[in-house]
């Protein structure tokens, strides 16, 4: 978990410390503020991504510090050279509906959108962390085939209620994952409407950490959700993983309307002139 992030040279003007809640924290503020920039710059901190990607676009000046700290969390980065940048143990995971390259370029290899290639890559994808992957852990042995069965029947269960609305279920049937409708219909993740995708990313990020102590930052995850969804969002991440520390940036009340108003942080006032 990270307890403090710490930037000298944002813009080349700006100094942000802040001390972190270990479960939900939440920013908002007016467009432009810098919210965004904020959760790239930690994204790409715990990827141990190359300096110069962290000052992409000027994030950062040339002379900038960037310090992140925490249970199984310590990266330093100063001049644009990374200082000390001890093994991230604590795994992350960006959750964004706006472009990236490496999304599109997935897209365009898969003829994908880069939200489907997004849902793609974390229900199917092997190779990395996800929900196909995760049920693959289930046959190293039977103590793990029983937690995962259970695990993978509350994320199920957690999805269906989300869909209820529109009486869509949630089935898995070797390695297809798709939606039954109520005629009988089968319907795929790619006819998934922009919003049911964007859920169905984040719900699969939270559950395939498997109860492990997970960093998952979030962009506007509003954006295609309906203000119920936004409503009962973090408590469904809470309740796939309780280990997983939440760092959204939203625009929404309805993000943070049942009960989370004490984890609001105003990026205007983690922003303090250099």
């Amino acid at each position: 978990m990270i307890r403090h992030v710490k930037i000298a040279g944002l813009w080349g003007q700006y100094e942000v410390d802040w001390q972190l809640h270990p479960d939900v924290n939440i920013v908002v503020g007016v467009n432009g503020s810098g919210k965004s920039t904020l959760l790239r710059i930690i994204s790409a901190a715990l990827l141990h991504k190359d300096a110069s990607l962290i000052r992409l676009d000027n994030l950062l000046s040339p002379d900038c510090a960037l310090t992140l700290d925490g249970d199984g969390v310590r990266v330093s980065v100063e001049n644009g050279l990374y200082g000390t940048c001890d093994e991230v143990k604590c795994g992350h995971s960006l959750v964004s509906t706006f472009d990236d390259i490496a999304s599109e370029k997935k897209a365009l290899e898969r003829e994908l959108s880069p939200l489907a290639a997004q849902l793609d890559a974390v229900i199917f994808d092997t190779q990395r962390p996800s929900l196909n992957s995760y049920r693959l852990k289930a046959t190293e042995n039977p103590d793990a085939g029983i937690r995962i069965s259970r695990t993978l029947q509350q994320w199920m269960e957690v999805v269906n209620t989300f869909f209820a609305a529109t009486s869509k279920t949630l089935e898995i049937q070797g390695s297809n994952v798709f939606f039954r409708q109520p005629g009988g219909e089968e319907l795929t993740l790619s006819q998934l409407s922009a919003g049911e995708k964007q859920l169905l990313i984040i719900l699969t990020s939270a559950l395939i950490q498997d109860g492990k102590p997970f960093v998952l930052l979030m962009d506007e995850p509003e954006i295609s959700l309906d203000i119920d969804w936004q409503y009962r969002l973090i408590a469904a991440i809470r309740a796939l993983n309780p280990s997983c520390q939440l760092i959204a940036a939203t625009h929404s009340p309805a993000v943070f309307g049942d009960g989370w108003n004490d984890k609001l942080f105003f990026m205007e006032n983690l922003l303090k002139k250099m």
